[in-house]
C-alpha cells in the first residue's frame, strides 16, 4: 500500500514538472518570437539610418561641390580680386569636396552602401574628378580611397 502511495506521489511530481516544462517551452517560443521580431525592427532602422546616412554624404557633396565650383568661376570671371587670395580659397574649397568624396568612397568600400547601386549613381562622379585632376590622385594622394575605388571599378568595366 504505501509503495502505491509513494508511486502515486511521484507520479503527481511528474506531472507538475512535465506542465512547468511545458510552460517554461511556451514562454521560451514566445520570448524567441518577441526578439525576433525586435531584431527584425532594429535592422529596418539600421537599413533606414544607413540610407540616410547616404544623403547627408550627398548634401555635404553636394554643398561642397558647388562651392568649389563657385569659386572656380569666380577665379575665371575676377580680373580685379587678388588672385592669391581666391587661389587660396579654391585649394580650400577643392580639399574640402575632394574629402567629402574620399568618405564617401570609403563607406562603399567597406561595405556600408552596395556596390552596384553606388556604381551606378557614383561611377561617373568618381571618373570625372579623377580624370579632371590628375595631380591630386597620382601616387601618395591624400585620397587614396577615391583612388581604389575608382580602380576597382575601371576593373570591373
Amino acid at each position: 500500500m504505501q509503495t502505491l502511495t509513494l508511486a502515486q506521489s511521484q507520479l503527481s511530481a511528474y506531472w507538475v514538472a512535465d506542465i512547468i516544462a511545458f510552460l517554461a517551452l511556451i514562454a521560451a517560443i514566445v520570448g524567441g518570437a518577441l526578439a525576433f521580431k525586435n531584431v527584425k525592427v532594429i535592422a529596418e532602422q539600421l537599413e533606414i539610418a544607413r540610407w540616410n546616412t547616404l544623403l547627408s554624404f550627398e548634401q555635404d557633396m553636394a554643398t561642397r561641390r558647388t562651392k568649389f565650383h563657385d569659386l572656380a568661376l569666380d577665379m575665371q570671371l575676377s580680373e580685379t580680386a587678388q588672385p592669391k587670395f581666391l587661389q587660396e580659397r579654391y585649394d580650400e574649397a577643392r580639399e574640402s569636396y575632394f574629402n567629402s568624396l574620399d568618405r564617401l568612397a570609403s563607406s562603399i568600400l567597406r561595405g556600408h552602401f552596395p556596390d552596384a547601386e553606388m556604381k551606378q549613381d557614383y561611377h561617373e562622379a568618381i571618373t570625372e574628378v579623377v580624370r579632371a585632376f590628375p595631380d591630386d590622385f597620382d601616387t601618395g594622394t591624400r585620397y587614396r580611397k577615391i583612388v581604389k575605388l575608382y580602380n576597382r571599378w575601371q576593373d570591373q568595366g
